[in-house]
């Protein structure tokens, strides 16, 4: 079995796509600028993240830490141990914890609606509480298996604006699960788009005579938001002209679009659009309108 050629550039991608996800249900825009990548691949924010997805997204917490151990959860939450009023949070977090004690043995998917629901009515942080209950009902949902970084959900439910917040029951779950098959289609699309760009930067580079360092050039790209001369230059070891020279005949070959700056200060980007911006094609997100190649 082969794995997808673009995996590196997804995982990166999407958990870029749920982070801010989240920080916009967090009413904490999430800009490009806000975000870094390590050379490990690592995904980072700015000081200037206030939302709390800034340390939670991919950040594991048991199930039975998240339903039996309060502080754990302030932990995972990032609430320091030492405030003043932590123990009244503990109090505050072990009340929701029995309130949701019914719904442990409900199906993990529409369960992590309920768990969500009843955090943001017992709130308590204070602030943040709303992004807080869709990350611990991502968490118990697909975050369980691995189906989420922990935003996913968030994504579904950042399109559907304010109607999922005030709903109960029924309508609730439907929502939810709505939410869920939105996000899973958003990260769908987003690979097949990586996919397609991965061919068209293979064709290009085949059709060189002398590609260089451009392949590595747009390999960096891909697993950036966006890339400028002075980052290619220090992760791939070129001059300054050297990385404005790539730059230049990536962008040339409409494999990098120029986004904003002058000079050495330019940022470009790969054509490809983020979740949010990705047109639903279909009510069903694995029905796939292009072939998925594998090589």
């Amino acid at each position: 079995m082969r794995l997808s050629p673009v995996r590196a550039a997804f995982r990166v991608r999407a958990q870029i796509a749920e982070r801010q996800a989240l920080a916009a249900i967090d009413m904490a825009p999430l800009s490009d600028h806000d975000i870094e990548v390590d050379g490990r691949r690592v995904v980072k924010t700015s000081v200037f993240d206030l939302s709390i997805g800034r340390r939670l997204v991919g950040t594991a917490i048991s199930l039975d830490a998240m339903t039996g151990d309060a502080a754990a959860v302030l932990d995972w939450l990032g609430v320091d141990g030492g405030a003043a009023d932590f123990g009244d949070r503990v109090a505050r977090v072990e009340s929701w914890q029995r309130a949701i004690e019914g719904w442990r043995t409900s199906p993990p998917l529409t369960g992590g609606a309920h768990l969500g629901a009843s955090w943001r009515l017992h709130a308590p942080l204070g602030q943040s509480d709303l992004a807080a209950s869709v990350l611990i009902g991502d968490r118990w949902g697909p975050g369980r298996w691995d189906g989420s970084q922990g935003g996913l959900v968030a994504m579904g439910l950042d399109r559907q604006q304010s109607g999922w917040r005030v709903a109960r029951g029924e309508e609730l779950e439907v929502l939810w699960l709505d939410a869920i098959r939105s996000g899973a289609g958003m990260l769908l699309d987003m690979e097949q788009r990586l996919r397609g760009f991965a061919g068209r930067a293979r064709h290009f580079l085949e059709s060189r005579r002398r590609p260089g360092r451009l392949g590595e050039l747009l390999h960096l790209a891909m697993v950036r938001p966006y890339v400028t001369s002075a980052m290619a230059a220090r992760q791939l070891g070129l001059t300054s002209a050297g990385a404005i020279k790539l730059l230049t005949i990536a962008n040339d070959a409409g494999l990098l679009v120029e986004r904003t700056g002058q000079a050495s200060y330019r940022h470009y980007s790969i054509p490809v659009a983020p979740p949010s911006e990705v047109p639903r094609k279909s009510d069903n997100p694995f029905e796939l309108s292009e072939p998925m190649a594998w090589d």
